[in-house]
């Protein structure tokens, strides 16, 4: 539009000789085309905007309403699948009947069934919902998790406990004994051998772990031992030190006590050593003994030469004090040699005569 307006004010000047009032108004027209122009441009935005946001807007409830559909679907088709399953086993459990009374199969099944699946699950999401209380507002969740070890054993022990409350139920009705009698002798499943194998492991753990404990107690009593004699010894220098403090203490509180009173207070010290120098003369009793009977000689080492003994050889028999040489003789009282001594032979038998 603005190229066609240029193009005829370019004619109207040519053909009017350029007067100034059309170019105004031209340039008048001009400018209100280019205002309309934008005004229609940002309506078509506004308008594309609003587009977007509904199809976005349409896409996300489209969207929402499309998963709620599917995580339906899936519950349903899980219960379906249960519920083929129940009837699956159920029809098993027809076709193996062979129409046999009770007391031939003692068949029990419990009324309450296990309460096993995981709670991740789409059916076990509806049970929640479904188990929601309106007045409450709180959750009811019986479903027990098949990987819980301790809740899944429990379940099992309550369902075989209200099994066999049925089945002496039954018993009881149908008049069969299920009590084992006082003389029903049952063969142990293992040997004795085996189950003394298993009482000898038995008690050599416990010993192994008695003397670990032992040797552990025993440690802690050395390490207690250890602490008891070091805080004895630190407490006995600690006395020690204190009494020895005392002492001096005293002794300088004595000396000073001496010098006030004039030398008339006497010290411990002094006093037992005058006491000492008393006891060191001699007893009268024993000086006169010794007068009386001297000290009655010396005692041991005979034997030992003094100067004058040493050069005394009046004695000296060069012979070595027998009468003959290379002959020993016995010397009688009277003098001279006297007769041979007989041998042992001759004596003895001397002795028998």
């Amino acid at each position: 539009g603005l190229k066609k307006i240029t193009s005829k004010n370019k004619k109207g000047k040519r053909g009017n000789g350029g007067g100034k009032d059309d170019v105004e108004e031209v340039e008048i027209e001009a400018e209100e085309v280019e205002i309309d122009e934008e005004e229609d441009e940002e309506k078509e935005a506004n308008e594309e905007l609003a587009k977007d946001e509904e199809e976005n807007s349409r896409s996300v409830e489209e969207r929402g309403d499309e998963d709620m559909e599917e995580e339906e679907e899936e519950e349903d088709e899980e219960e379906e699948e249960q519920k083929f399953k129940a009837l699956a086993l159920r029809t098993a459990l027809q076709s193996t009947d062979r129409r046999l009374p009770w007391e031939e199969t003692f068949t029990i099944v419990p009324p309450t069934p296990l309460p096993f699946g995981q709670t991740d699950t789409a059916g076990a999401r509806k049970r929640k919902r479904d188990s929601v209380d309106d007045e409450n507002e709180q959750e009811v969740d019986n479903v027990v998790d098949i990987h819980d070890d301790l809740k899944r054993e429990v379940a099992f022990h309550d369902c075989a406990l209200e099994a066999v409350h049925l089945a002496r139920v039954k018993c009881i009705k149908a008049g069969i004994p299920f009590t084992r009698p006082e003389d029903f002798f049952a063969e142990m499943v293992k040997t004795d051998e085996h189950m003394a194998k298993i009482k000898d492991r038995l008690i050599f753990d416990t010993k192994r772990m008695e003397a670990v404990e032992r040797r552990k107690s025993n440690r802690e009593q050395t390490v207690m031992a250890k602490e008891r004699h070091a805080h004895r010894l630190a407490e006995k220098a600690k006395a020690k030190k204190a009494h020895m403090s005392a002492v001096e203490d005293w002794k300088k509180s004595a000396a000073s006590g001496r010098k006030n009173l004039g030398g008339r207070v006497t010290d411990m010290e002094e006093e037992e050593e005058r006491l000492r120098g008393l006891g060191s003369a001699q007893n009268k009793k024993r000086m006169a003994s010794n007068k009386k009977y001297g000290f009655g000689g010396k005692r041991g080492r005979f034997k030992q030469n003094d100067k004058k003994t040493l050069d005394d050889m009046s004695k000296f028999n060069p012979r070595g004090g027998f009468g003959g040489i290379g002959q020993k003789t016995t010397m009688m009282k009277g003098g001279g040699a006297g007769k041979k001594r007989p041998g042992k032979r001759a004596r003895d038998s001397a002795r028998s005569k």
